[in-house]
């Protein structure tokens, strides 16, 4: 959601470079080169790994402006349980910060469970219910209405390389691009 509108500007800038954005719920080993450069959702602990804190960012639930007229919204997170909610495959969850259901409300119970959290906002703006959703993607869909019952969380993106690359210019092109990118925009993600 934010990435893939910004790298076209890099690779328009250096031809030779060839990138490969993949948003996709798995690990890659850095160490056995399966990426360069990984944004992950926690601090790695292990291995020869330069990561750096990208930025901070919250999540809060949404609904759509249609979800909220044909249903109303909830005063209080109890008030969740009457509602279609929207929410993320806990099969397919790769890291222990995201799954945050239970933050939002105790007894969460997904009606609708989509992998990847652009799906889920779709669902969301698509008025199929309540969603959990990244802030700063929801801000981009003025069809959206935050549902204030509880505060949001907050959650932080890293940027990891394996110390092996790191004199490698490409590796520092790219993680500079995305520090210089994501520092001109920090208020999207707060």
């Amino acid at each position: 959601a934010f990435l893939a509108k910004r790298l076209g500007e890099l690779t328009a800038l250096l031809r030779e470079l060839t990138i490969q954005l993949v948003p996709v719920p798995r690990s890659f080993s850095l160490s056995r080169r399966e990426a360069d450069i990984a944004i992950t959702v926690e601090r790695p602990t292990e291995g020869r790994l330069v990561a750096g804190k990208l930025v901070d960012y919250t999540l809060g639930l949404f609904a759509s402006r249609a979800y909220a007229e044909a249903n109303g919204l909830p005063a209080t997170a109890a008030e969740l349980g009457r509602h279609t909610l929207i929410g993320y495959v806990p099969d397919l969850i790769v890291s222990p910060s995201l799954d945050y259901a239970a933050e939002f409300s105790a007894d969460w119970r997904t009606s609708f469970a989509i992998s990847s959290a652009l799906g889920q906002a779709e669902a969301v703006r698509s008025g199929a219910g309540i969603g959990i959703l990244h802030t700063f993607v929801a801000r981009s869909m003025p069809e959206l209405v935050a549902v204030d019952i509880v505060a949001p969380i907050r959650r932080a993106y890293w940027l990891v390389y394996h110390e092996s690359v790191r004199p490698l210019r490409r590796v520092q092109l790219v993680a500079n691009f995305i520090n210089r990118a994501v520092e001109r925009e920090r208020g999207l993600f707060s």
